[in-house]
């Protein structure tokens, strides 16, 4: 996405990695989800340059000399500092899409301190923002820049507010969902969509963590059980994380980073649409891992142009179905093109305690267009709750700690949520 600042900087104001940070820290995000949160540029919190200059040093960015340098207090001066070390940064990553996503950050920090009161800041970003978004009705409050036209925004700062927040938003028709992000610019995607490299590697690590650790897959016998065994152990999936109730999300929200403002995110699914285990449906994209990219992008590929028959998309889908055969002998292959990129909530049987303490579910994801395809956005996006005015609800949570000792009180804590042997005996450990 490019734009214009600085007007009158001709040489900063068309720099491609300028433009990319914006991109990546606002525009990216404002058109997927219809907000962000720009506190973090804002100087909130606060960072001393020996912090960002030490970040920078791991990732081994050429940036972190330029936070030895004084802040910048005109645009002119701005630039003078700012374009050698934007060269060194080009010229250190020959493809842009190595870059780590800190250095976009170094960036836009080291612009703004070049303002040295917050409502300066504001105004700057204001006008970057108007000049770029001009359907959009951008408001900015308490540091988060939202499309009045597409979201509602709740701040939430005690738990009753939060009661009082779910007893409104009720749903008879649909099931509600919960998710907690303890920072509000987390990536809503699942963990394998985050790094190509892992995309890539999707069947390899998916064999790799199967071959090392044959035990702990002895007993399960569907992919999505394996996937979500996986997920509990960390290795990127294609599966998202959601809970049954809404204060074990809250409590993600409040559980770290708690400098930041959390976010309970809120989604909703037809009852009649929702999937359990032995769904066909979730067999058939929990089998995607077992093929390789490059198969994935030809099933993609296949399915998007939607063949004009049901036996071309069958012979399409062969090595798939076969797969999906080997864990589910009846399987029908009678696959619908749509299926594939597609997303689907599933609910998990309990077989370990985590899933059960959290009441834990999964958004399992296909081959989705943004991730495979060419279009902008995010599938999983438009999955939230929305309003009677049909904009999505989102839940920024304020006072953690407080939070935190609410649900104490409640019986949500880390020995409840992280049930494992090692995680209680480190809550009875700080907690007595």
């Amino acid at each position: 996405m490019f734009f214009f600042f600085f007007d009158e900087l001709e040489e900063l104001k068309k720099n491609r990695i300028i433009q990319k940070t914006f991109d990546i820290l606002m525009f990216k995000k404002i058109y997927a989800e219809g907000y962000c949160d720009i506190n973090p540029i804002l100087g909130k919190p606060r960072l001393t340059k020996s912090e960002i200059a030490n970040n920078l040093r791991r990732i081994k960015s050429p940036l972190d000399k330029l936070y030895l340098l004084k802040y910048a207090t005109t645009p002119q001066e701005l630039e003078t500092v700012m374009l050698p070390f934007l060269q060194q940064l080009e010229d250190r990553y020959q493809n842009e899409q190595d870059i780590e996503e800190y250095n976009y950050f170094a960036i836009a920090y080291f612009i703004f301190q070049m303002y040295k009161e917050t409502e300066q800041r504001v105004e700057f970003l204001k006008s970057v923002l108007e000049k770029n978004n001009e359907s959009c009705d951008l408001k900015i409050s308490n540091g988060i820049v939202y499309d009045a036209s597409q979201v509602e925004i709740n701040f939430i700062s005690t738990i009753d507010k939060y009661i009082n927040f779910l007893k409104d938003i009720n749903s008879t028709e649909s099931k509600i969902f919960f998710r907690g992000h303890s920072k509000i610019s987390y990536e809503l995607q699942p963990s394998l969509f985050r790094n190509k490299k892992w995309l890539n590697n999707e069947k390899k690590m998916y064999l790799e963590l199967m071959a090392k650790c044959p035990f702990e897959f002895e007993k399960l016998n569907t992919h999505i059980g394996k996937l979500a065994e996986m997920q509990h152990y960390g290795l990127p999936t294609r599966l998202l994380d959601i809970t049954q109730n809404p204060l074990v999300a809250l409590y993600f929200a409040c559980e770290s980073q708690g400098a930041y403002r959390g976010e309970v995110i809120i989604f909703e699914e037809l009852a009649e649409d929702i999937k359990y285990t032995h769904s066909d449906t979730v067999a058939l994209l929990a089998s995607l891992p077992l093929f390789t990219k490059t198969e994935q992008d030809e099933f993609y590929e296949l399915c998007r142009n939607m063949p004009n028959s049901q036996q071309k998309l069958q012979e399409g889908l062969e090595k798939l179905v076969h797969e999906v055969k080997m864990e589910r002998p009846g399987f029908k292959p009678e696959i619908e093109a749509a299926d594939i990129r597609d997303l689907i909530f599933c609910i998990p049987e309990k077989k370990n305690r985590r899933i059960d303490n959290q009441e834990g579910a999964f958004i399992v994801c296909g081959l989705l267009d943004e991730v495979y395809g060419d279009q902008k956005g995010n599938s999983l996006s438009t999955l939230r709750l929305r309003n009677k005015d049909d904009k999505k609800i989102i839940c920024i949570i304020d006072q953690k700690e407080d939070m935190l000792q609410k649900l104490e009180l409640l019986g949500i804590n880390k020995a409840k949520i992280y049930p494992e042997i090692d995680d209680v005996a480190d809550y009875i450990k700080t907690h007595i």
